[in-house]
């Protein structure tokens, strides 16, 4: 995302990712889209597997809020054409946005 689109809205999660490569993935498959797409993650350095315990969701990825609903409808139709998709599931969609 480039610097001048943080002041132009609101990043808004379109993915709580279970892990670095899904969130990755995701990220990338939005950006090739046209969607600009953040990570953002909640592991702390050294304190992985303790991070864990604590919150199983290993980050976000974020959206401008203006994109929000494309964003979340192209991630759904990527998971349904996606056979061999393990651990992305319709509850991993958070509903509405978080804190950032």
């Amino acid at each position: 995302m480039t610097e001048n689109s943080r002041d132009e809205g609101k990043l808004v999660s379109v993915l709580e990712a279970r892990d670095e490569l899904e969130a990755i993935t995701i990220q990338a498959f939005l950006e090739s889209q046209g969607i600009d797409a953040a990570i953002r993650s909640r592991q702390i350095p050294m304190y992985d597997e303790i991070a864990r315990s604590w919150n199983p969701v290993w980050g976000y990825v974020l959206v401008m809020e203006e994109n929000h609903d494309r964003a979340e409808e192209l991630i759904m139709e990527y998971i349904d054409s996606c056979s061999s998709c393990e651990g992305i599931e319709e509850g991993d969609i958070p509903e509405g946005d978080m804190d950032t």
